[in-house]
């Protein structure tokens, strides 16, 4: 199972999470990333995806993990929350 780093959901911890990446990077330790970015202001509404060394599998099963990021916390709040 792989080593899920979970990052608080901050707008001003942004810079920090960027920075964070990109040393895991450029220390050689980044083997294939999934990225997506909703922008806004005058682009509002545009989402742009990068990934890097992904091919469909690759994609899937790093899309895969970021779902049950997404599910984990929902399904705590609605069966485990007294």
């Amino acid at each position: 199972m792989a080593k899920i780093i979970h990052f608080p959901n901050k707008d001003k911890d942004l810079i920090e999470q960027l920075e964070y990446i990109t040393e895991q990077a450029k220390e050689g330790k980044i083997k294939n990333y999934a990225f997506a970015v909703e922008w806004q202001d005058e682009d509002e509404g545009l989402v742009a995806t990068s990934y890097y060394n992904d091919d469909v599998g690759t994609k899937q099963l790093l899309n895969s993990h970021i779902q049950v990021d997404i599910m984990a916390p929902m399904v705590e709040v609605n069966f485990f929350d007294e």
